[in-house]
């Protein structure tokens, strides 16, 4: 009797020490790996971004199959925007710019401005405005329902000011830019003002992250 119950005492201790042993294993391998402290990446776990449609300059679906595989930096604005749009396309072009000079190895990426006023906004001045800061930004818009659903899953506010005798109007938004990762994954938010080289120096060092930890 003595034997067959330090047998079950036997079995028992190696089966808690597995146990330990596993989830020891597990937290040490499996965790998420943290970024660093001075790293304004949203980890570790990023919003997926759902299914969403609008069109771009060129009349085109724009939807999530244009954002997956690349890193998209996003800009919410509308091209009557006296100065917080074409300060921020400006910078955004000189980001892509400063990427490439930063390092040798630049990955995939396009940039996005998303306009929030398609009354006024049509295709064509979309694709006029975009082309002014880089021919290789893309513009995009849709009617309000698509517009209020993509923007509530990145975080995006704005609100259409009321109209002067002359019908013009003002469009309170959102001034950050934002990225998704090559898995639609909202991985950062970069608030107002931007610096592009720091910008392309962040970014640089978010997609080697975001690389590394998977």
């Amino acid at each position: 009797m003595k034997a067959k119950a330090l047998q079950v005492v036997l079995a028992f201790v190696c089966g808690f020490a597995a146990i330990y042993g596993g989830m020891f294993v597990y937290q040490k391998y499996s965790r998420p790996q943290a970024p660093p402290a001075d790293l304004p990446v949203l980890w570790p776990n990023p919003k997926t971004l759902g299914e969403f449609t609008l069109h771009d300059q060129n009349q085109q679906p724009f939807d999530l199959k244009r954002v997956q595989d690349k890193w998209t930096f996003w800009f919410f604005g509308y091209t009557n925007c006296p100065d917080v749009c074409p300060i921020t396309l400006s910078v955004m072009n000189q980001v892509d710019d400063q990427i490439q000079v930063q390092s040798d190895d630049p990955v995939h990426r396009q940039f996005v401005f998303v306009s929030v006023d398609p009354a006024r906004d049509n295709p064509e001045h979309l694709g006029e405005y975009v082309g002014f800061f880089d021919d290789a930004f893309i513009g995009a818009t849709g009617n309000a329902d698509a517009l209020e659903a993509l923007a509530r899953q990145l975080g995006i506010l704005y609100v259409p000011g009321e109209e002067d005798e002359a019908g013009n109007y003002l469009v309170d938004h959102t001034a950050a830019i934002l990225l998704t990762d090559p898995k639609a994954r909202l991985v950062a938010v970069f608030t107002a003002p931007h610096k592009a080289a720091e910008l392309a120096t962040l970014f640089n060092r978010i997609s080697a992250f975001v690389k590394a930890a998977g």
